[in-house]
């Protein structure tokens, strides 16, 4: 295991305390110290998965393991994140339901490439995803922490919300178009 596999690790471990500091988050009257480390915990979570590439590249030691697991590690720490936020009543569950729902239409596609014997590799257009959920989520985290709130913060989280699922859509639309051949074929066995 490398550096950047247990980084990996680090961040699902990460994303199972962030369930509990958002559960109780979820009842009023929300600890804001509770608040406040759950935000600081999923940035600190979100800036490993940055380092976690940036070194595996860097040393030259990516990692099947890596490859594999650090997507799943980041699906996982946005949609607890999420679910958290829906349960505080800061998102809207049309929104949490299209970000489950394209993570579900991915990973079908890749489980249907992976039978075809194709690996599909991480797109701009995920990358770029992964950080608009990530920037709606700590915009959802600092509405939480911060008592009374700020004045122009919901407006703000809306407005993310809907560049988020903007984006998030748009790129379950461009993965699915561009591994669409790929769908309807048959699989070759020998």
């Amino acid at each position: 295991m490398t550096l950047p596999d247990w980084l990996t690790i680090g961040r699902v471990l990460a994303t199972f305390v962030l369930l509990v500091l958002l559960q109780a988050c979820a009842h009023p009257p929300v600890p804001l110290w509770t608040a406040w480390l759950a935000l600081i915990l999923f940035v600190a979570a979100a800036l490993t998965d940055w380092l976690d590439g940036h070194l595996a590249r860097k040393w030259k030691i990516e990692s099947d393991f890596g490859r594999l697991f650090d997507p799943l590690a980041d699906k996982l720490l946005v949609t607890i994140a999420f679910i958290g936020l829906l349960g505080a009543g800061l998102l809207p569950v049309w929104f949490v339901s299209l970000v489950v729902a394209r993570e579900f239409l991915i990973t079908g596609i890749r489980l249907v490439a992976g039978q075809k014997g194709v690996v599909l590799a991480a797109e701009k257009v995920g990358k770029h995803k992964t950080v608009t959920q990530m920037v709606t989520a700590i915009l959802g985290l600092l509405l939480l922490a911060i008592d009374p709130p700020l004045p122009f913060g919901r407006p703000l989280l809306d407005f993310a919300v809907f560049v988020t699922a903007a984006v998030t859509a748009g790129s379950g639309l461009y993965y699915l178009i561009r591994n669409y051949p790929l769908l309807i074929s048959k699989v070759h066995r020998s």
